[in-house]
């Protein structure tokens, strides 16, 4: 394997974590804005919950700028994240989703 297509595994290697996390806000977002609030709440919860699993169980390097400050920290403020949204999803009454 070439010196160029290694780095550009690596790369990729570390872009996936946050594409799949971007993945998954795209599609609560869509569901929001489809009028199904509960449903795209849920979804960016989901997000957010994928996001501290993949950065508790991810080595630094690979978990690009889900890294932000120690691992410690950025799963107890994903997590807090993904309560809040799971509260809020929980919380709206009276629409569709």
């Amino acid at each position: 394997m070439s010196a160029v297509a290694v780095v550009m595994r690596a790369r990729l290697l570390r872009a996936l974590p946050v594409t799949a996390v971007l993945l998954v806000i795209v599609a609560g977002l869509v569901l929001a804005v489809l009028d199904h609030w509960r449903r795209g709440s849920a979804a960016l919860a989901a997000a957010a919950g994928l996001a501290a699993l993949l950065r508790l169980v991810l080595p630094a390097r690979l978990a690009g700028v889900l890294a932000v400050r120690s691992r410690r920290f950025d799963v107890a403020f994903l997590l807090a994240v993904t309560a809040l949204l799971v509260a809020m999803a929980l919380a709206v009454r009276g629409v569709p989703g």
